[in-house]
Parts: C-alpha cells; structure tokens; sequence
C-alpha cells in the first residue's frame, strides 16, 4: 500500500466514507498528509466544520501503529483497497456525483469492465424472477458481458449464479455489497460469495465489520448503477429496493431495462409501471439489451448480438416457417398456404417465434427472421 493510499484510508476511516465529508476535509489541506500531522497533534482548529465524532476518529486513527494494524487485518484477510485516485478504479463509477472515494474489494478490479450490466430484483422473487434472473446473467456473460449485482437474496443471487454458470468465463461477475467486506450477507451464501470474489470481485464502500443494516442498501445502490452501462430490473413490489437503484441509473444518465411482467402479479408491479410510463424499456430476450451497445458488442471476445438458438429445438411447424423465410419475407396468407396448416396453429406459431426473438414482424403484417436478436444454429 503506498503512502498515499495509507493516507487516504486513514481519512475514509476517519469520516466514516462519508464522501461529502472526506472531500471537504481533502479540499481543506494542501496535502493530506498535512491533515494528517493536524489530527495527530490534536489541532482541532485546521478542521472547521467538522463534527466531535469525525474528529475524534481521525486523532484516533492518526497514529501509525493503530494504521498498521488497521492495514495488517486488511493484507492477512486478502482485502484490498482501491481510491479514486488508483489506476485500477472503475472508470465509470468516477463518473457519478457521489462516487465512494475508497473501495475494499476481494478479486481482480478492473478499471474498464466488459460491456457491464446490472441486474437487480426483488428479494420475495417468483420462480419466474429467479429463471429469467439467472437465464439472462448466463447469456449476458456468454456474450462476453459483466454482471453487476447486489448479492442479497433473491434476484441478486441468482443474477449472480448465473453469472457463474460459464465455468470458462472470468471476470464475470461484480458483487455490491451493503456491508463490510468481511460480512457474508446472507449468512448462507459463503459459497456464492467465495466464488463471485474467485471468478470476479466483491466490493463494497463501507468499512470492514460493517453489518448488513437497512439503510445501507439505498446508498449501495449507486454504486451498482454507476458501474453499469444499464441496468436490468427482473421484478420489483411497489416497496422494492430495486425502485431505487432504477432511479439512480436514471439520475446517473444509464439506461433502463424491466422484464414484464403479469398485470395481477404484485412482484411485477414496479417493472410494469416503469414500462408504462417510459422510465424502462421492456426486456424479452437478452438481445434486447445487447442491441443497446452494438458498437461496444462488436469488440466482445464472441463477437455476437444474438442469442443462439438451436433449430433442432424448434417444433416442425416452427421450423418449416423459419425456412420458409430464410428464402424471403413473407405475409400470413403466403405462410397459411405454404406451411399447410390452421390459421390458429400458425398464429399460435408465428407469436411465439415472435415472442422469442426468432422472428420480427414488418409493416403490412410481413414476417422476416430476426437476425440481430437470434442466431438459428442448423444442425450438422
């Protein structure tokens, strides 16, 4: 740890990573390790402004075996930090008003992460939120992207475990946490949290030993959302905390995406709210998020927009009308002849194809494969 680093943890301890707080102290001194020797010697007066309680943490923390300690716990617990001044800080979190101005970590923390991607959800989630949670973080990370999630229960989680399912892919998954570094948050997920800080990074503004209070969840959430390009929210009660980080991607300048869900289902509420009134563009299919950044897909190590899709796995009728318009587009009535099926069966057909990402429809009622959100592999 440099001296400078050294520095700048003693005053985020001292503030207690308060960041208005810390900037107005850093702003104060021409060189922190002036603010240093002040609050050493117990000056008081160089620091106008500043609360008893602020104070008296930083003479405690003035003294260079209470750091040593305090940096010693850090090296023999593998706990990193990383200041808004080092080369490997994620350049979009300096991006936001209030980024942390020290993160502790666990894992490999880039500066430049691959095409990242929030997710984030109830904790009450449906079996639905959990399959579309995890399905999208899987083919999110297959594509070459970055999952940035909460790493409570719920959508968080299993955002996370799918971000894990690619044995072969690193640097996966970010996990935010809303407590120390040292907290394992549920109680439950040692596993999760051992493997998202093997095959990504954990990290977290709050001190160590921090534990996982209420309040600490709101202020959490700009970070997910100031790492993120854009953020998806799987399902959301009126309450839910991912409201929130929805309005702090909004504030950030990010993008929005919600997965629809049913008008009676109270879990879907919030995303279908946010659909409605054009906070969140509605989400079917991973394509539809990676549309969003074609030209930062293009430089991804799959190099793909689309999904992949297998067309063994395709019933007969859906794959007679996939051939049907490899060789040009075609109307319902051209299909209904061609395919020699119901009227029923092939609008029955042609929703789902839709619906899935297989297909588009075109002005005039016209059907055309949908080659930017889904890749038909022909079998051998």
């Amino acid at each position: 740890m440099s001296e400078q680093e050294r520095l700048w943890l003693w005053l985020n301890y001292g503030t207690e990573h308060n960041v208005k707080v810390f900037h107005q102290i850093l702003n104060s001194f021409d060189d922190l390790s002036q603010a240093y020797q002040c609050a050493k010697k117990g000056e008081d007066s160089a620091f106008e402004g500043i609360s008893a309680t602020v104070l008296a943490r930083l003479k405690e923390a003035a003294d260079e075996k209470f750091m040593d300690r305090y940096t010693g716990w850090l090296h023999r617990h593998n706990i990193s930090i990383s200041t808004l001044l080092s080369d490997n800080y994620p350049t979009m979190l300096k991006e936001i008003d209030d980024a942390p101005t020290v993160l502790f970590y666990k894992g490999r923390l880039n500066a430049e992460l691959a095409l990242p991607i929030g997710i984030v959800g109830t904790r009450k989630c449906t079996d639905y939120g959990r399959d579309i949670a995890r399905l999208f973080a899987r083919q999110l990370v297959n594509q070459g992207a970055t999952v940035v999630t909460g790493l409570a229960a719920g959508i968080d989680t299993y955002a996370a475990l799918g971000a894990l399912d690619d044995d072969s892919a690193q640097d996966a998954v970010v996990g935010v946490l809303g407590c120390g570094i040292d907290v394992v948050y549920p109680a439950q997920s040692g596993l999760l949290y051992e493997g998202v800080a093997e095959r990504g990074v954990i990290i977290t503004e709050f001190l160590p030993k921090t534990q996982p209070l209420p309040q600490n969840f709101p202020i959490r959430n700009r970070i997910i959302s100031g790492l993120s390009l854009g953020v998806l929210v799987v399902e959301a009660g009126e309450r839910s905390g991912a409201s929130i980080t929805a309005a702090c991607a909004l504030e950030q300048g990010r993008d929005v995406f919600a997965v629809p869900g049913r008008i009676i289902d109270p879990m879907s509420a919030t995303t279908n709210r946010m659909i409605q009134q054009g906070e969140a563009k509605p989400v079917f299919c991973v394509s539809d998020i990676l549309c969003e950044y074609l030209d930062s897909v293009k430089d991804l190590p799959y190099n793909a927009t689309a999904k992949r899709l297998a067309f063994s796995s395709m019933s007969e009728l859906e794959q007679r009308i996939y051939v049907l318009l490899q060789q040009g587009e075609k109307n319902v009535d051209e299909l209904l002849c061609q395919t020699d099926c119901s009227a029923a069966m092939l609008n029955s057909a042609l929703t789902a194809m839709e619906f899935s990402g297989i297909i588009k429809q075109l002005a005039g009622k016209v059907f055309a494969p949908d080659t930017i959100k889904t890749k038909v592999i022909i079998d051998e």
